[in-house]
């Protein structure tokens, strides 16, 4: 039998544009997957994912902590530790978003 526990992860990006793209990135889609597939490397607060198309990108966060949790956070979904429930704004004035993940617990 398996369980879960939600889990809000606080992200800050470097603008809004970069908000946007990482908005975009975990959206969900019709087959209800998400574009980001895995997490490739951190450079300073720049983070680079590798998307369901095999291409790569860069986010900018605000520092090298934002950076370190989304890939983190990434490689989690990935592994199947945990599944991504929503992404939300958490200020519309602010560069922070909320995504919101269940933990797997076995």
């Amino acid at each position: 039998m398996t369980s879960s526990r939600k889990l809000d992860n606080i992200i800050i990006c470097s603008d809004k544009y970069e908000k946007e793209k990482l908005m975009s990135l975990f959206s969900f889609h019709k087959d209800d997957s998400i574009f980001v597939m895995d997490a490739e490397n951190v450079i300073d607060n720049e983070i680079i994912v590798r998307l369901k198309d095999k291409s790569s990108h860069s986010i900018t966060l605000k520092d090298k902590d934002n950076a370190n949790s989304l890939f983190l956070l990434i490689k989690e979904i990935k592994n199947g530790k945990r599944r991504f429930v929503k992404v939300e704004y958490l200020s519309s004035n602010e560069n922070i978003i909320k995504i919101i993940t269940e933990m797997i617990l076995f």
